[in-house]
């Protein structure tokens, strides 16, 4: 009596041992057999396994393999059922997946397309079951009403669970997509925000010193006052109507740039000397807006500002290949060799990073000459509609 209930429990706890191992490799399903390079081979082997210690996990305490044992003994009935569950799972997934390629399939609601996923495993469970039954017992057909039925309340079960782990997983999807979404929309937000704190960046030491010109030059030189008022007021008027933008072509850049260097020449007359050269192919490329003025502010402060001598200012931008080169050179002091940014050139660095992030480079060289180099090696075309 008491060995009946240690194999009992044995045989029980053994079932339930399979069972977890059906569910464990289910969970780690997409990674079995991951050696073998046909996907077709590769799932075939991995759901013949689940369903193999599925199969070892119920019929080990069902009473239709002891009816059967009974019968044709233990190892003759638990090869027929190996057997038997190898044939039913192909077939059955098989047929799932020649009906699941189906390209009309695809654009079928959730609701129509698992409707019918599962009609296909009932469907598919029942036929190759009648095959087995009417084989099984000498081509006649033995209690095929109970094994259709059985067949019929398995299928659909296993055809439930198939649509219920695919909801499960659908809606998981849709709520990474939304976090995703909302992730993306506050990076953009803020980023924006960034900007638009970069953008509103005019150096207010130049704002002081080009109104104390003014007032100056409005005593000793109206003309001259005029000129720079009516300058200050086209670099003001650039800020404020790109304040929407991002980016701004080479050419409004360059124009704006000018404009600075126009007040700033003004101001400190033969002093200042510049050059632009542009190349007119480059004239619609796009840079993040306000990218120029403070690397020629740079030169200005470090040049004759610093030394109170005539400073040559050099600004030119070209193609070479897939980069655009913003040269920007000047006579002045070479540059120390640790250098920190101030605080024109570090907004430089941060639109760069915002705008242009690992397509850029940034040298300061003082030989062959003294000047900064901005390296672009994302090219971006804005050109007119003619």
């Amino acid at each position: 009596m008491q060995t009946a209930f240690w194999i009992q429990a044995l045989v029980i706890g053994g079932s339930a041992g399979m069972l977890a191992l059906a569910i464990y490799l289910m969970s780690v399903f997409n990674s079995l057999f991951s050696t073998v390079k046909n996907k077709w081979l590769r799932k075939n082997l991995a759901v013949l396994l689940v369903a193999i210690c599925f199969m070892f996990s119920l019929t080990a305490i069902s009473s239709e393999l002891v009816v059967q044992a009974a019968k044709k003994g233990w190892v003759m009935a638990s090869l027929i059922q190996f057997f038997n569950t190898v044939l039913i799972t192909l077939f059955v997934y098989n047929s799932f997946l020649f009906v699941n390629q189906l390209p009309r399939l695809k654009r079928l609601s959730f609701i129509k397309y698992h409707s019918v996923i599962i009609l296909t495993i009932i469907v598919s469970s029942m036929i190759i079951l009648t095959g087995i039954n009417y084989f099984e017992n000498g081509m006649h057909f033995v209690n095929l009403r109970a094994a259709l039925l059985f067949s019929f309340y398995n299928a659909a079960a296993a055809g439930l669970i198939y649509a219920s782990a695919n909801y499960v997983e659908l809606d998981r999807k849709r709520k990474l997509n939304e976090k995703e979404l909302e992730v993306t929309r506050l990076m953009a937000l803020k980023t924006k925000a960034e900007l638009d704190a970069l953008h509103s960046k005019v150096n207010p030491h130049f704002l002081y010193n080009a109104l104390n010109s003014i007032a100056d030059l409005a005593i000793t030189d109206g003309k001259k006052a005029r000129k720079m008022t009516i300058a200050l007021a086209d670099l003001f008027r650039y800020s404020i109507n790109y304040s929407q933008d991002n980016y701004s072509t080479v050419k409004d850049e360059v124009t704006m740039t000018e404009v600075y260097l126009q007040i700033e020449k003004i101001r400190f007359e033969d002093q200042l000397n510049y050059t632009i050269q542009v190349a007119p192919e480059t004239a619609y490329f796009l840079l993040p807006r306000f990218i120029l003025q403070p690397l020629a502010e740079n030169a200005v402060k470090h040049g004759l500002k610093s030394t109170g001598l005539m400073t040559e200012i050099l600004l030119s931008i070209c193609r070479e290949g897939d980069s655009l080169l913003i040269r920007i050179a000047d006579n002045g002091p070479a540059f120390p060799e640790e250098l920190t940014p101030g605080y024109g050139v570090k907004s430089v660095f941060d639109k760069m990073d915002l705008l242009f992030p690992g397509a850029y480079e940034i040298r300061f060289s003082n030989k062959p000459v003294k000047q900064v180099t901005l390296q672009i090696n994302k090219l971006m075309k804005n050109e007119p509609v003619i």
